[in-house]
């Protein structure tokens, strides 16, 4: 009797045991499927893996010294116009062109208090980008962007300008104004984290020549230099005015290196020009893919569901809108 107790008494320790190690077994197994994102805590908000899912968007707001009357932005339609543009693009992020210093914080036609609705935006719009004989530098002509600070953590950011002849960028004002050439064009770069999923990857934002300023060619390919040194292998993305239609050599430089974001795309994003800024998006935009000179590209990285967003206010009788450009909007995917 003392032996068979002694081995019941063994069977269920052993079965304990067993009990015990299947479910630590199994929680270890899912745990495996877990990506930690640091900081441990209950485990509540962990990133479950998978791809990251960001919309991205480009917008020329037009500076103001550029407009006609019928386009100033001294009009509140005009601002509120803009503003719902920007909003519309529902972007994470969003590279911007053509800013002055009134377009900055706190200025006579401040973006981010017009577009104060917009949740959660972090506004990085005061960048230099015309240089002097004297040495300053100036707002006028700039490339900005903001992001969405819930989701996204800025690492670093900084800018360079391109050269107009030469395989060369240039990070002092002195140097750009002796060797960069007119018109001064710069590159904002900032790398970025996803909050949730910790995934980095680069942001570049430029505004490349018309041709008649000329030198987007090799603008194109001194960026595309720029970029390979400082994130090379890394995700990356590109937005801008890029004065470079499908099929310009320039374009064809830009797609040597990055993926177009929607190289069949049918829409324009020009909306006018320098003689006739309304229009009716039939004339203007669909189907004229040689207005098509705001690009979202990328690299490491898709994108899809490339689109305009088309705001108009009224004036004079004819839909207008607030910038001679359409924003554009993509969805980015990182796996």
């Amino acid at each position: 009797m003392l032996r068979k107790t002694h081995t019941s008494w063994a069977r269920k320790v052993l079965a304990q045991v067993l009990v015990i190690g299947i479910c630590c077994g199994f929680l270890c197994g899912c745990k495996k499927d877990v990506v930690d994102p640091g900081g441990g805590g209950s485990g509540e908000g962990e990133w479950q893996g998978g791809p990251v899912t960001l919309t991205v968007a480009t917008c020329n707001v037009l500076k103001p010294s550029g407009r006609r009357a019928e386009m100033s932005m001294d009009q509140s339609v005009v601002r509120k116009a803009l503003a719902q543009s920007i909003a519309e693009t529902k972007a994470d992020i969003i590279g911007f062109n053509e800013l002055d210093e009134t377009f900055i914080s706190g200025a006579k036609y401040s973006l981010p208090t017009a577009c104060s609705a917009i949740k959660d935006f972090a506004w990085k719009i005061e960048w230099p980008n015309d240089i002097h004989e004297s040495g300053p530098v100036s707002y006028s002509y700039a490339n900005g962007f903001a992001y969405n600070k819930a989701k996204l953590t800025l690492e670093e950011s900084g800018y360079v300008w391109l050269s107009k002849e030469e395989n060369a960028w240039y990070v002092k004002p002195e140097s750009a104004y002796l060797k960069a050439g007119s018109p001064e064009r710069t590159c904002l770069w900032a790398r970025m984290t996803h909050k949730e999923s910790k995934k980095e990857f680069w942001l570049f934002v430029t505004h490349l020549p018309t041709k008649d300023q000329g030198g987007a060619e090799n603008m194109a390919r001194v960026l595309n230099s720029f970029v390979a040194h400082k994130a090379s292998g890394a995700v990356a993305i590109l937005t801008g005015d890029m004065n470079s239609a499908p099929g310009s050599v320039a374009y064809r430089y830009l797609t040597s290196y990055w993926k177009d974001g929607n190289a069949s795309a049918t829409w324009g994003t020009l909306s006018g020009s320098s003689t006739k800024y309304y229009y009716t998006v039939d004339v203007f935009t669909k189907d004229r893919t040689d207005r098509r000179i705001d690009h979202i590209m990328t690299r490491g990285c898709k994108a899809s569901g490339y689109h305009p967003v088309v705001v108009t206010y009224p004036y004079g009788g004819n839909a207008w809108c607030p910038s001679d450009h359409l924003p554009v909007a993509a969805t980015i995917t990182i796996e």
